[in-house]
């Protein structure tokens, strides 16, 4: 499982980045070990994503998130 800034790293975008993807349900995430519903806010307090490596395997990133 990796944390949001490692996938960022990887894919070289910003944070933020990949949690829109999340929310948007372009990359499969879990927040301690509950499935996050795309597009439902995050509700109550703490928590924090975590992505599979696996959701990375294949993933391409969107083309106007990519830096030129």
């Amino acid at each position: 499982m990796l944390r949001v800034k490692e996938v960022a790293t990887r894919l070289k975008v910003h944070p933020a980045t990949v949690y829109r993807w999340i929310h948007e349900g372009r990359l499969e995430a879990v927040r301690y070990g509950q499935p996050h519903v795309a597009g439902v806010g995050a509700k109550g307090s703490g928590g924090a994503f975590r992505v599979p490596e696996s959701a990375l395997v294949g993933f391409a990133p969107p083309e106007s998130s990519q830096v030129a």
